[in-house]
């Protein structure tokens, strides 16, 4: 009886810490692009909200405008940059996943899933 009580605790804390650690998630189009010298070498990313479904997106990502973005001064940032404008250009759906933090306002991008 106690083994199944531990187990019952167990299963609990995993649920648990499987919500607390949801990585956010986005899939549907792009709707916009913006970069330009006066935001560096960034690429910041707005996605359609409305169509598209949006999990466990951060609070603290509170951006109205943006909602990805993508340095695109390093190699993994210029390959992403790519894709991203190859989706938008085709009108593609993608699947793109965050990191769980944000950098300034806006969820850096973790990866990148052309559909």
């Amino acid at each position: 009886m106690k083994s199944h009580k531990y187990l019952l605790i167990f299963t609990a804390l995993c649920s648990f810490s499987g919500i607390s650690n949801a990585i956010p998630e986005f899939e549907g189009k792009i709707t916009g692009l913006l970069s330009g010298p006066t935001y560096g070498k960034t690429l910041y990313i707005q996605v359609d909200k409305v169509n598209g479904t949006y999990e466990n997106a951060l609070a603290s990502c509170n951006n109205p405008n943006w909602d990805f973005i993508i340095d695109f001064d390093t190699d993994n940032g210029k390959f992403y940059s790519t894709l991203i404008l190859s989706a938008y250009t085709a009108g593609k759906t993608v699947n793109i996943q965050s990191y769980d933090v944000c950098d300034g306002n806006v969820e850096r991008v973790r990866h990148i899933w052309l559909k």
